[in-house]
């Protein structure tokens, strides 16, 4: 005997198939009623009226809609029928809002200024209640009526907006809507919203794709298109907040007005401590203005990724950001300039491509760059305060330049003007434990901006540029700085014009330019941190023994004091290059402070 089951109903007997389809039927459309049926203690208009009246209400109570003795609350649905119009006096809180799509009142939820806390889902529908879902397929104002009436999402995670239950077609929506379900929590877009505002303010907000076309879409968070009100322009505020999250797996209209090229938001705004994580491989945001100061998060899960961007005439290209972090496995082409006051950071198996950027580092704070490679077009700092920390070895294909700033390689090396087309700008800053210094396709005209190196003596303090000045003929500069504690304070060695030398910092700097030229260069070392009485104390020395070259006076330039030797470029392979001095009580380390 055959054996039929619908779900968690028991098992039924029948010897013949047509019964067994006659009850397989039955018992699909009685699951399917049950499944649409509203809950018991639901709530549904009999007319219009304010939120608070009690006679306004029937409640469903499994058989029967009957009278409510109270208001709605926090657990119960309520169902807004067919031209009804219901209007809040204060704020109130439910679970889900079914509203009615059919014809009756333009406004058919009136939030008065007030908020609405939604511990549900947002829906409409066909229908005697609890009817049928329908997409909110009309242009009219059905939610409103200002930029202070709001909608809430509170509550534990899942799906807000279901599938056809709701569109972007509501172009007159004049309601705000919050996203705050509480840290920990998600909450799931599974259809288009449109508002006068979006705030996302704590949880995760999780905005889907739509798979089941083709091609696929986005369900996009848009924003209100009367022109008449609001102007012709770009329009609507969408905010991330501190500690929220926005997360999103689609690539074009994540965010705009409308669907037409010139109707873009006016702000997308991830406040500090926010995060935007973006899945798509390509994702848009049309924003006439961006302000990224959270963290920006690319996890593209189906192949390489590309940066956000714009494709809106009105729109601008995001290009000015604090941190950005790249997770999974895929690959991702950062733009061709980019601005950013915090981390750069590389996760898992995906590479930063960075060949073609120019990568900008501004702001007060610490920055850390970490990636399998660290290749970048070309390269500025300007950094009032905090230091960069490397990672990796840095590699550029053509400009650096260093404004100001402090930059600390933890001993990894620094590549400059790889590609023979850029160069090395210098003003002030300073660099910390760089292993090896490349610097390919000198200039002519050596000078103190394209080739002053300013490496930090930590072990002795002070900033110990080396500077390179004169003509060359290009080539490749090699350059490393040795750090070593204190000084020989017996050196007792004698300079090449016969001048004993008292002391010698133990700290030095070896280089080499190839291929060698016959071009003398003057080479300074700065005695910036270091007990100098006068500038022509110092002399430029090996280690233990002179230097190639001849001596030059030191001088006192830019409120610092140098020793100074010329030096042919055949010449500087040949030994170390440090300071010294003939004197007594110079070129001692100021004592360290603890």
């Amino acid at each position: 005997m055959d054996i039929f089951s619908v779900g968690s109903f028991a098992p039924f007997y029948f010897p013949r198939p047509i019964y067994r389809i006659f009850l397989a039927v039955a018992l699909l459309l009685s699951f399917l009623k049950l499944a649409c049926g509203q809950e018991i203690g639901a709530y549904k208009t009999i007319r219009s009226g304010d939120f608070s009246q009690t006679s306004l209400w029937v409640v469903w109570n499994g058989t029967n809609w009957l009278p409510a003795t109270q208001k709605p609350g926090k657990d119960q649905d309520i169902y807004i029928d067919q031209t009804h119009r219901l209007t809040l006096l204060g704020s109130e809180a439910v679970k889900s809002v079914f509203i009615h799509a059919g014809a009756g009142a333009a406004q058919k939820l009136t939030l008065n200024g007030h908020n609405l806390d939604v511990y549900g889902s947002l829906a409409a529908f066909t229908g005697a209640a609890p009817g049928l879902p329908r997409g909110a397929l009309n242009s009219q104002n059905w939610i409103g009526n200002s930029l202070s009436s709001s909608l809430t999402f509170k509550g534990t995670s899942r799906v807000i907006v279901e599938k056809s239950s709701w569109s972007a077609l509501t172009t007159q929506s004049r309601f705000s809507v919050i996203f705050d379900p509480g840290p920990g929590q998600v909450l799931t877009l599974m259809a288009p919203i449109k508002a006068l505002s979006f705030s996302v303010r704590s949880g995760t907000l999780d905005q889907k794709i739509d798979r089941t076309i083709s091609p696929n879409a986005c369900f996009t968070l848009s924003f209100n298109t009367e022109n008449a009100i609001f102007g012709a322009g770009s329009f609507g505020d969408f905010t991330v907040e501190a500690g929220a999250t926005f997360r999103s797996e689609c690539n074009a209209n994540l965010i705009n007005r409308s669907a037409n090229a010139f109707g873009s938001a006016l702000l997308f705004e991830l406040k500090r401590e926010g995060r935007l994580v973006l899945q798509g491989t390509s994702p848009t945001i049309e924003a006439a203005e961006f302000r990224l100061d959270g963290t920006i998060i690319f996890d593209p899960i189906q192949g390489p990724g590309t940066f956000l961007t714009s494709t809106y005439p009105n729109s601008s290209a995001p290009s000015e950001l604090r941190h950005l972090e790249l997770h999974g496995p895929q690959p991702l082409q950062l733009p061709s300039s980019l601005s950013m006051t915090g981390d750069l950071l590389q996760f898992d198996l995906g590479t930063l491509r960075l060949a073609d950027t120019h990568l900008s580092l501004t702001g007060e704070d610490d920055q850390v760059l970490r990636g399998s490679t660290l290749e970048l077009g070309s390269f500025t700092v300007d950094k009032l305060g905090g230091t960069v920390h490397f990672q990796q070895n840095l590699s550029l294909e053509r400009q650096f330049t260093l404004r100001q700033g402090r930059l600390d390689f933890h001993g990894n090396d620094l590549q400059l003007n790889r590609s023979h087309l850029g160069g090395y700008s210098y003003s002030k800053g300073s660099w910390k434990n760089l292993g090896l210094l490349s610097y390919f396709a000198l200039p002519p005209l050596l000078n103190g901006q394209n080739a002053t190196f300013p490496f930090e003596d930590i072990e002795n303090g002070g900033i110990r540029s080396l500077q390179l000045l004169g003509s060359s003929s290009g080539g490749t500069l090699t350059l490393q700085f040795i750090e070593k504690k204190g000084a020989n304070h017996d050196a007792n060695f004698l300079d090449r014009d016969g001048t004993p030398i008292l002391y010698q910092l133990h700290s030095y700097f070896r280089l080499a330019i190839s291929p060698p030229g016959q071009e003398e260069l003057a080479l300074r070392i700065s005695a910036a941190g270091l007990l100098v009485e006068d500038a022509e104390d110092l002399r430029v020395v090996g280690t233990g023994e002179p230097a190639s070259g001849s001596h030059v006076p030191g001088q006192y330039i830019d409120q610092n004091r140098w020793g100074q030797r010329k030096v042919r470029i055949e010449e500087l392979q040949s030994g170390n290059f440090t300071l010294g001095s003939f004197r007594e009580g110079t070129v001692l380390p100021l004592p360290r402070k603890k």
